[in-house]
């Protein structure tokens, strides 16, 4: 998931650096925050257990395969949560914004 997607289904879909705030202080045995992205597929500099290096280290043990650049591609990756997941927001349309509407759901399965 990407910071935005998360911050959506929380229903601000505009907090999502508060977001990753939220999630650098996260317990990792209890949050999974090691699969959330930023919005282009990013991998985060101020990754909790040690930067990009652990970020993907983190998802090449659970078999995603993170590119050169640092990023992993969200069209294979990226979870769509049910839309009746997503809250009633004043402006539907952020969810474009986000990627919740943008692209047909896809297998929650990893790959």
């Amino acid at each position: 998931m990407t910071y935005g997607q998360v911050a959506a289904l929380l229903g601000h879909p505009r907090a999502a650096q508060q977001v990753g705030w939220v999630l650098h202080w996260s317990d990792f045995k209890e949050v999974p925050y090691q699969r959330v992205v930023n919005r282009f597929g990013s991998l985060a500099d101020g990754y909790t257990r040690g930067g990009r290096q652990a970020h993907k280290f983190d998802l090449e043990s659970e078999g995603i395969e993170v590119q050169d650049d640092m990023t992993i591609d969200l069209d294979r990756y990226l979870w769509h949560p049910p839309v009746k997941a997503v809250p009633k927001l004043a402006r539907p349309e952020d969810l474009v914004l986000i990627d919740f509407a943008s692209r047909p759901p896809r297998s929650n399965k990893i790959r």
